[in-house]
């Protein structure tokens, strides 16, 4: 019997692919044809569309929205991305989960989500030493171990693609750290990109304290 293969999206952890399989499974059954993704679940979606083999065809010049949809191709509906450019393609969570070899768009997306790491770390520590904290969404106080500091608006993942576009840079691999394949942990190599990215994620992001698992 193999064994069991976690996956790791930077918002959330699947013990098994079984296991997030079931879950988008689900997320996709809330929603009708046609209708746009909630925020939180747009969040989750852009991490898991970061593992598609073909990820970097998907998001294009970037994520606008995603919606449920129907397909020429396909007899079942099924998660769609409308990019920036306003063209849309559809893509299999399936295939996203199921791919074990990090594409460049993923590897690029971790390096930024751990170049500004340890200052959100920082941040998050000094609003618990200030006095009782509650969940922006329930309005329940909350402890460090049972809360997440998470982007609001604009989404972690809109940040890393409108510095894409300031960078105006091919991704490659020179710009990470050699790792091995399903290493979660990625970092760039080239410190001026990891400096110009906490500088532009300074001027944009927007964070708050919500409560671990609510969406």
């Amino acid at each position: 019997m193999g064994k069991a293969q976690p996956v790791e999206l930077p918002s959330i952890h699947f013990p098994t692919k079984t296991k997030a399989k079931e879950f988008f499974k689900e997320m996709l059954n809330r929603y009708k044809d046609g209708e746009e993704v909630n925020q939180d679940d747009h969040v989750l979606l852009h991490e898991l569309l970061l593992r598609h083999p073909d990820a970097s065809d998907k998001i294009g010049v970037g994520v606008k929205r995603f919606f449920r949809g129907q397909s020429p191709d396909h007899p079942t509906s099924c998660f769609h991305v409308e990019r920036e450019d306003g063209k849309s393609t559809d893509f299999s969570y399936p295939e996203c989960i199921s791919s074990v070899k990090p594409t460049l768009e993923q590897y690029f997306y971790r390096a930024c989500r751990q170049s500004v790491s340890e200052i959100l770390t920082i941040k998050k520590n000094n609003l618990f030493d200030n006095g009782p904290v509650r969940c922006c969404k329930t309005n329940e106080v909350v402890t460090k171990e049972n809360s997440e500091f998470r982007h609001t608006t604009p989404p972690f993942g809109k940040i890393v693609n409108y510095f894409k576009k300031e960078l105006n840079r091919p991704i490659n691999t020179e710009m990470f750290h050699e790792d091995a394949d399903l290493q979660y942990i990625t970092r760039f190599s080239d410190k001026e990109i990891e400096s110009k990215f906490i500088e532009f994620h300074q001027k944009i992001a927007n964070l708050d304290i919500f409560k671990k698992f609510e969406r």
